[in-house]
């Protein structure tokens, strides 16, 4: 006959305040956050089986990729692809990066719209990017397509030209040492990395004035 297995104590670790050790039966079982304690209602004295503790174990994992994924976020907002691709990193599995995910989702701490919202806007401030660039960047974050699409049909064009034309601005004054030609050349080429369409480039090279300098 198997032994009954309970939890015979529960006890603080001695350098983590926040973290619990199980004891089943007098011995060790695994040590978890406190959070998973309250969550699940464990007790002192409970009947416990090989099921519960994996449950107990699956628990501790959640608890743990929720907060390294917080802890990312508090550094900056990111898509759910890029928060998925940390937690791999971190060595969660599939099943407990994807569950995690999906209930930030539902508390509304992640939302690939509004990142997106937010990267288009402080890319165009801090960056001068274009459209194109930026696109670049929202698919290389994982973010679908549609949902890049949309935040970017929000921007407005006069908005994109006169970052186009700052950017243009601090470039053209950098190569103030070269001829013209090789300006402009060298000037086109940034504005096209940076994203910025074929129309915007001929306008600011079409507006630059006869000793060089933007309009």
């Amino acid at each position: 006959m198997a032994l009954e297995q309970r939890i015979s104590s529960i006890e603080v670790q001695e350098k983590k305040a926040n973290r619990r050790s199980i004891f089943v039966n007098g011995k060790f079982a695994l040590g978890v956050h406190e959070s998973v304690i309250a969550d699940l209602g464990l007790r002192v004295g409970q009947q416990i089986g090989e099921e519960e503790l994996q449950a107990i174990a699956r628990a501790e994992m959640l608890t743990g990729a929720k907060e390294k994924a917080l802890k990312l976020l508090e550094y900056r907002p990111r898509s759910r692809v890029e928060l998925s691709r940390r937690l791999s990193r971190a060595g969660f599995a599939e099943d407990i990066v994807g569950e995690t995910l999906t209930r930030l989702e539902d508390l509304g701490l992640i939302d690939d719209a509004q990142f997106s919202r937010s990267w288009v806007s402080h890319r165009l401030a801090g960056k001068a990017m274009g459209k194109a660039r930026i696109k670049w960047e929202l698919r290389q974050k994982g973010v679908p397509t549609e949902v890049a699409e949309e935040a970017l049909s929000a921007v407005d064009a006069d908005i994109e030209y006169q970052a186009a034309l700052e950017a243009a601005r601090r470039r053209w004054q950098r190569d103030k040492g070269l001829d013209e030609r090789t300006r402009r050349r060298r000037l086109a080429s940034f504005l096209r990395r940076q994203g910025f369409d074929w129309d915007a480039i001929t306008k600011i090279l079409n507006e630059l004035s006869a000793d060089g300098e933007p309009g």
